[in-house]
């Protein structure tokens, strides 16, 4: 009973030690500024909300300017972004201006 508690213990242990790395990572990165603004103009929705660091999230808007709603982010992609392309973070507000894929950005 007491070596799997040992056991158990260790292994918690040890997998603290290798998440909070990252975690402390990603929150230096924020707290200095250091999170910068990807490149996701042209890319599908999906695979730029991806790109954004972790905890950022998106204002979707339609940018043909019908009003529409994404429900299903598969389908759309990303014609504008702010901020721009290496611009930092710091603000927290991302804007991508989306419209369907077979749709042209206007």
């Amino acid at each position: 009973m007491r070596r799997t508690a040992a056991v158990t213990l260790g292994a918690v242990a040890l997998l603290g030690t290798l998440t909070l790395p990252a975690q402390a990572t990603v929150v230096a990165a924020r707290g200095t500024g250091a999170a910068r603004m990807p490149n996701v103009t042209g890319k599908g929705l999906v695979v730029a909300e991806q790109a954004l660091p972790h905890g950022v999230r998106a204002k979707l808007v339609d940018a043909r300017g019908a009003g529409r709603h994404v429900f299903w982010p598969a389908n759309w992609k990303v014609c504008s972004q702010s901020p721009a392309p290496g611009r930092s973070l710091e603000s927290g507000r991302v804007e991508l201006r989306v419209v369907k894929k077979q749709e042209q950005c206007s």
